[in-house]
C-alpha cells in the first residue's frame, strides 16, 4: 500500500485521512494535542484580525472553531484561470463534501439549487437586489472532525524537517517531546492552514534551492463589519424575516444579498440578523461579534458584561446562538467584503508567526461604494436606515477565512499546480486554505472539503 504522510488535522487533513485510510497506509502528523487544542503564537505587524482566536492547533484543527456554515464559491465571481477550472471540477464533490461536514440525510446542491426557486425564495420578492442573492446553509447539527482510528495519528509534534533526494520527498524527521522520529513516505499533503503550510512549504523548497520568494504571499482574508441598521416597512417584514433566518428542518439557511462593485472586480455580501434598537455602535457589535464566536469558558468570561444585557446582544443571543428567527422590523446589516490577493503576507521567525495583514485605501474606497449601493437599495423598503458610510478601518475585521498564501501556476511565480502539487517536486501536495487565491464573500469550509476530496481521488486513482 503507498505510504501518505498528511501534515495537520483541520478540515482538508482530517477529510484526506478519512479517505485515503482505506486504500492507503496513512500517518498524520500534528502539532498540537489530541485531547485538547492550543492557540498558536501570532505577532500581528498591523491590523490584528480581532478579539477572538480564529485557529488553534490539535484534533480537529479549527473546526473546533468552526461554526459550520456551507456555501459554495460562485464560478462568476472567480477572475484567476487556473483556480475557476479548479473549482468547476470540484464541484462534483460538493454532495460528499457537505455530507462530510454534516450535512446529513440530504443532497445540499439540490437543497441549495431549491433555495432559488420562485416558489421558495424570499429575496427575489423584493425587486431591489439588482446584484442577486446567495445561501449559506448551517447544519444544526455539527461537530469537530476526527480522523479514523486507522489512521496511524502522532500528536504534539515539533521540529518537522524534510529528506529529499532529486526532485521527490523521501522521509520526515519529527520529535515527539525528547524523542525523535523518522517516517518514510511515498506522497506528503500539507494541510496545515494558510498561515501554517507556507513555513512547511519554505522548508521544502529551500532544501532543493529555488525560490522562495512568493511563498506566505498574496494572504487575503473576509473583512467583516456590522456597517448599521434598517428598519424596514410593514409590506416588507415577512420577507425580511426569510432573508435573516429560515429553518429548514436539519439546517437554517441565511440569505447573503450579493454586491457587485462598479468595476465588477470585488463581490461582497450582506446578511440580516434581528435587532432590537437602531442605535449604531461599535462596541457593541465587537462584543457581539467575540460573543458569538467563544466556545467553552471563553463564554463564561465575555458574559461578565454590562453588554449582555443591551437589547441587541439578547436579540443575538435568542436568534442566532439560540437559533431561534427572532421577529422584529429592525435589523443589523452584517457584511462581508471581498479582498484581492496582494502584499499581506505570513512569515515565521523562529518563535511565531507574523502576519502582515491590512486593509487597503483602495479597498476602503471599494467598500464604500458598495455601501452607498446598499444604502440606496434599502431606503426603498425602510422606515428607518442608519449606516456608518463611510466605514473606517476601525470597523472590520477577521471572518476568520484565512486563505491565499501560496500562489496557482507554472513557475517562478507559481508555486502549486492545478492537482495541488508543489510545483518544485513529484510528490509534495498542499490543501487547505493557502491554495484559496479568491474567495469573494464565501465561507471557505465547504470548498476546501470539495479540494480535499478532488485531491484524495486523485492520489487514490493516479497513483
Amino acid at each position: 500500500m503507498k505510504k501518505v504522510a498528511v501534515i495537520g488535522s483541520g478540515l482538508a487533513g482530517s477529510l484526506i485521512c478519512n479517505r485515503l485510510s482505506a486504500h492507503s497506509n496513512v500517518i498524520l502528523l500534528e502539532a498540537g494535542p489530541e485531547a485538547r487544542v492550543k492557540y498558536p503564537n501570532i505577532g500581528f505587524k498591523n491590523k490584528e484580525f480581532g478579539s477572538v482566536r480564529t485557529l488553534c492547533y490539535g484534533a480537529g484543527g479549527t473546526t473546533n472553531l468552526w461554526h459550520n456554515g456551507l456555501i459554495p464559491l460562485n464560478i462568476d465571481d472567480l477572475q484567476h484561470p487556473e483556480f475557476k477550472e479548479i473549482v468547476i471540477d470540484s464541484k462534483r464533490f460538493t454532495d460528499a463534501a457537505a455530507s462530510d461536514l454534516y450535512f446529513d440525510g440530504k443532497s445540499y446542491r439540490a437543497e441549495f439549487d431549491a433555495l432559488f426557486s420562485p416558489t421558495e425564495s424570499g429575496a427575489s420578492d423584493i425587486g431591489i437586489f439588482s446584484d442577486g442573492f446567495d445561501y449559506l446553509l448551517y447544519p444544526k447539527k455539527f461537530k469537530r472532525l476526527k480522523v479514523s482510528k486507522h489512521v496511524d495519528s502522532a500528536y504534539n509534534v515539533s521540529d518537522i524537517d524534510f529528506v529529499i533526494e532529486n526532485t521527490k520527498l523521501k522521509s520526515i524527521r519529527y520529535f515527539r517531546g525528547a524523542e525523535r522520529h523518522e517516517i518514510q513516505c511515498d506522497h506528503v499533503i500539507l494541510c496545515a492552514g494558510a498561515l501554517g503550510t507556507p513555513y512547511l512549504a519554505k522548508k521544502i523548497i529551500s532544501a532543493i534551492g529555488k525560490s522562495v520568494e512568493h511563498c506566505g504571499t498574496g494572504f487575503i482574508d473576509h473583512p467583516m463589519a456590522f456597517v448599521g441598521k434598517v428598519k424596514v416597512k410593514k409590506d416588507f417584514s415577512d420577507i425580511f424575516h426569510r432573508l435573516s433566518l429560515e429553518d429548514r428542518g436539519d439546517y437554517a439557511a441565511h440569505t447573503a444579498i450579493r454586491l457587485k462593485s462598479a468595476c465588477g472586480n470585488y463581490t461582497c455580501c450582506a446578511f440580516f440578523r434581528p435587532a432590537l434598537t437602531m442605535k449604531n455602535r461599535l462596541s457593541i457589535y465587537k462584543y457581539k461579534s467575540m460573543l458569538g464566536a467563544s466556545k467553552g469558558l471563553e463564554v463564561l468570561k465575555n458574559a461578565f458584561s454590562l453588554k449582555l444585557f443591551h437589547p441587541d446582544i439578547l436579540a443575538e443571543i435568542y436568534s442566532h446562538i439560540l437559533g431561534v428567527n427572532l421577529r422584529s422590523r429592525i435589523y443589523n446589516i452584517l457584511m462581508i467584503f471581498e479582498q484581492k490577493r496582494g502584499a499581506n503576507s505570513v512569515s515565521y521567525d523562529g518563535k511565531k508567526i507574523v502576519v502582515d495583514w491590512r486593509i487597503t485605501e483602495d479597498e476602503l474606497a471599494v467598500y464604500n461604494s458598495i455601501l452607498i449601493k446598499l444604502r440606496d437599495m434599502l431606503e426603498k423598503v425602510s422606515d428607518e436606515l442608519v449606516m456608518k458610510i463611510p466605514i473606517t478601518d476601525d470597523w472590520l475585521w477577521s471572518a476568520a477565512h484565512h486563505s491565499g498564501t501560496l500562489p496557482l501556476g507554472p513557475d517562478p511565480d507559481g508555486l502549486i499546480d492545478s492537482n495541488l502539487k508543489l510545483n518544485a517536486l513529484d510528490n509534495v501536495y498542499v490543501c487547505d486554505g493557502s491554495v484559496i487565491q479568491e474567495h469573494s464573500y464565501a465561507n471557505t469550509g465547504l470548498t476546501i472539503g470539495q479540494l480535499a476530496l478532488r485531491l484524495a481521488e486523485h492520489i487514490r486513482t493516479t497513483f
